[in-house]
């Protein structure tokens, strides 16, 4: 017992290997990771050009809709099968998931912007876990042409290597697809960060939910139905004008 009153650990020591975990999960979705999300508005650019979205309201329900009918049963549900299939080590099912999530994203901006930072991110776990040999073999795959490399897929059984728990790599995907967007509402938009604290505080109960309802579905569940926001990125890829990539 320590001093005051409370139970210390063996030794005095913390759980060392949580915290390593821990600090991974945090620098993998940190913005200064390099994988170059802040570059992609996700299609916002041509929703506030056109002046679809106007306000705060109109923001968080079209970053709502985007959420629960393209990202989560699409990206979110890819994501937890990559995981799982890194956890029986896999190839070939990851290699799978990675063309399905490819030709489910039908923008062209989006599926570029998916394959770069998914790229991004898989060179970046080869600096930090070098030594496994899926990863290694998923890594040629994707140099050599013969799969995609999404960010979700990546991010999944790279979060596996990694040793953070499914739904935790799964809220990391969510919350980073948020700041994302958020950030781009910030530069498209008359929006302070006061503004963008709370709209992301207030999705964390959504989010939760969402990862509840997708984690467990098989890759013949993945779905997505959010139609207006691939024609904005469609039109996005023609605008003479861009702030962003996406």
């Amino acid at each position: 017992m320590s001093n005051n009153g409370k139970k210390t650990p063996p030794n005095g020591k913390v759980r060392d290997q949580r915290l390593k975990t821990f600090v991974r999960a945090l620098q993998i979705s940190d913005t200064f990771f390099p994988v170059g999300m802040y570059h992609f508005s996700h299609g916002l650019e041509s929703f506030v050009q056109r002046e679809i979205v106007r306000d705060v309201d109109d923001l968080v329900c079209l970053l709502k809709d985007i959420l629960m009918h393209q990202i989560a049963p699409v990206d979110g549900v890819a994501l937890a099968n990559a995981y799982r299939a890194a956890e029986q080590s896999d190839l070939n099912t990851l290699l799978r998931i990675d063309e399905m999530l490819y030709v489910m994203k039908l923008p062209g901006e989006i599926r570029e912007g998916s394959v770069k930072t998914g790229k991004c991110l898989l060179a970046n776990l080869l600096l930090m876990i070098s030594d496994r040999i899926i990863l290694r073999d998923f890594h040629e795959m994707v140099r050599t042409g013969a799969s995609p490399g999404n960010y979700a897929v990546v991010l999944g059984f790279g979060g596996y290597l990694l040793e953070i728990d499914c739904p935790e790599v799964m809220m990391m995907a969510l919350y980073s697809f948020c700041v994302s967007f958020v950030g781009a509402a910030m530069r498209l938009m008359k929006m302070d960060h006061y503004k963008s604290l709370k709209i992301i505080s207030d999705l964390q109960s959504l989010l939760a939910d969402m990862i509840q309802k997708n984690i467990y579905k098989t890759t013949e569940e993945m779905y997505s139905c959010a139609p207006l926001a691939d024609i904005m990125s469609v039109k996005h890829e023609k605008a003479t004008v861009r702030m962003f990539l996406s």
